[in-house]
């Protein structure tokens, strides 16, 4: 979620609002797993050993991913209309 965050952060500051909540909801999180399969590939393991297979991994993270910004968003619209 931290480099999720952090590319979303600098979506914010270059692109506006409209480019933060697509950068979050996305591309952000698909940074997050490209980082994730490249620096520990070999990590899954205790997920395999508890029978949940990696495409059910990305697609329960996705979701949650998906509700935390939806979350996020609704907060930061509500704060930037009493701004």
């Amino acid at each position: 979620m931290t480099i999720n965050l952090s590319v979303s952060g600098l979506a914010w500051v270059f692109g506006g609002f409209e480019t933060f909540k697509y950068v979050l909801i996305f591309f952000g999180f698909f940074i997050s797993l490209l980082i994730k399969e490249v620096n520990a590939k070999n990590e899954y393991l205790f997920y395999y050993n508890n029978g949940i297979s990696k495409l059910q991994l990305f697609i329960y993270t996705f979701l949650v991913n998906f509700a935390f910004s939806l979350v996020l968003i609704l907060v930061i619209n509500l704060l930037l209309k009493f701004v």
